[in-house]
C-alpha cells in the first residue's frame, strides 16, 4: 500500500517561499545531492493544488515527473497538461482513493496548506523536510496556523548536506513507520 508523503524545502525561518511565491533562496543549493533520484523513484502518484500546478509551467515546459499520475485539486478546466487529471470530490474521497493505490508511494507536492490538510486529516504517513540556511523574514510559512493536527510527528533521521542544509525525515502514525 502507498504512503502519502510530504517533501519541502524550507528556509531557517520557516518559509517555503518569499511574499511572492518564490523559491530564489534554493538558487545557491542547486549543486547540492539531496537524494532526489532516490526520492522520485519511490513515488507514483503527485497531488497538489491549483496554484501549484500553475506555477510549474512557469518553471519549465514540460511535466517535471515524467513516470508519475498527477493529481490537480481546485477548479480547473480539463484537459490538463501532463497527463494530470483535476479531483473533483472531497479530500476525505481522494485520501481513500490514494489509499487504495498499490506501488509506489503518493507525494503531496508544493504549497504547504495542502500539507497541513492532510496533516490535519492523519493522512500524513511521512515529511521530509530540506533546511536551507538561508533567512528571508517574511512569506509563506512552513506550516498555516490551524488545528491541532490527531498526530505529533516523530523524528526518524536526518542527513547532513553540503553547504550546510540538513535533510529530516518524520514519520507520522503506525502507517509512517514503513521503510
Amino acid at each position: 500500500m502507498a504512503q502519502i508523503r510530504g517533501m519541502m524545502a524550507a528556509t531557517l525561518d520557516g518559509f517555503v517561499a518569499d511574499v511572492r511565491g518564490g523559491v530564489g533562496f534554493v538558487d545557491d543549493f542547486q549543486d547540492v545531492d539531496w537524494g532526489w533520484p532516490d526520492f522520485i523513484a519511490q513515488i507514483g502518484t503527485v497531488v497538489m493544488g491549483r496554484r501549484t500546478y500553475e506555477h510549474i509551467w512557469h518553471l519549465t515546459p514540460d511535466w517535471p515527473y515524467p513516470d508519475c499520475t498527477g493529481i490537480v485539486l481546485g477548479q480547473l478546466a480539463d484537459p490538463l497538461r501532463g497527463g494530470c487529471t483535476v479531483w473533483r470530490g472531497d479530500l476525505d474521497s481522494l485520501i481513500a482513493h490514494l489509499r487504495g493505490l498499490g506501488g509506489k508511494d503518493v507525494w503531496v507536492v508544493g504549497g504547504p496548506a495542502l500539507q497541513a490538510q492532510f496533516i490535519a486529516k492523519g493522512a500524513l504517513d511521512r515529511l521530509e523536510l530540506c533546511l536551507v540556511p538561508r533567512l528571508i523574514g517574511s512569506g509563506i510559512r512552513l506550516f498555516p496556523d490551524g488545528p491541532e493536527p490527531p498526530a505529533q510527528p516523530v523524528f526518524h533521521a536526518s542527513r547532513s548536506l553540503p553547504k550546510g542544509m540538513v535533510l529530516l525525515d518524520y514519520r507520522f502514525g503506525a502507517r509512517g513507520g514503513r521503510e
